[in-house]
């Protein structure tokens, strides 16, 4: 007889595993490198899209998800430390589905005019000093902080493109009701000129590893739940150099590892893609 396992409570698991600057151009007209202090913030729209399949004792069990947003993002003077960041979600949607069940889940009255602000560092590291209160079911500020970290990235240092490449590191709370960290180790280099919706840019390629390891008992699960995954992850960034401005990104992700709960290991796999593109 085969075991009957309940996996209802990892419905929030898909979204863990996602599911992250308007200036004049300068006067002598050579590129931009370094990020610009915004005189009004900049408007994205976000969507991305993902799923996992887990390997149960019942059998394989999937789910997948979907996710709309609009998100501001200004940057203040670069300091010693970095430059300063502000990402306000102005609105988000979240869909699910697969074997897990599917719900429609709308935070834009929890998190409209709230900001995530802090600092970014070089190498693309994040020290928010500023996050809204926020919590829904098995969704915290943390699942927030992964959302609004999506716009930024590491430029050359110091706006030098004879660098060739650079580290590009994150590190963020791991979400979804789970204790841990999502880690990004990757590098960055310059892939060449290319033009995104008609305006000349220059392509950025970031390739690395996302290490997602994280252990609770979230919200309607029966017992504690240990999760350990790497994502094999390449993200575009195409970049107006003569404004210094971000136009867009272009994410996607695969890999896999494993869950375990109620004495059970099981093996799972995750993909996802993610689409941002500069709105005003």
């Amino acid at each position: 007889m085969r075991p009957i396992f309940h996996t209802r409570s990892l419905a929030a698991v898909p979204l863990v595993l996602a599911i992250a600057v308007l200036a004049g151009a300068c006067a002598s007209g050579a590129p931009i490198y370094t990020f610009q202090p915004t005189e009004a913030p900049l408007v994205y729209a976000l969507s991305s899209e993902g799923g996992n399949e887990i390997e149960t004792p019942a059998g394989a069990q999937g789910a997948d998800y979907t996710s709309e947003a609009t998100m501001t993002l200004a940057f203040g003077e670069i300091t010693d430390e970095g430059t300063p960041f502000t990402v306000t979600i102005e609105s988000i949607v979240l869909e699910t589905g697969g074997d897990f069940g599917g719900s429609t889940t709308d935070l834009t009255e929890d998190l409209a005019g709230k900001p995530f602000a802090g600092m970014m560092a070089p190498d693309g590291s994040l020290v928010f000093s500023e996050v809204p209160e926020f919590a829904r079911n098995n969704l915290s500020v943390a699942d927030m902080q992964r959302v609004a970290s999506a716009l930024l990235f590491p430029l050359p240092p110091g706006g030098n493109m004879a660098v060739g490449s650079w580290a590009h590191r994150v590190t963020l709370p791991m979400g979804g009701g789970l204790e841990g960290e999502s880690v990004y180790d990757g590098m960055i280099s310059a892939a060449g000129d290319t033009v995104w919706n008609e305006i000349p840019a220059t392509l950025f390629v970031s390739e690395g590893v996302v290490l997602m390891e994280g252990t609770g008992q979230p919200e309607g699960a029966p017992s504690e739940i240990d999760l350990v995954n790497e994502v094999e992850t390449r993200l575009l960034y195409f970049w107006d150099h003569a404004r210094g401005v971000l136009l867009a990104i272009e994410a996607s992700g695969e890999g896999g590892g494993d869950i375990s709960t109620m004495g059970f290991s099981m093996p799972m796999s995750v993909y996802s893609k993610m689409d941002i593109q500069l709105v005003q």
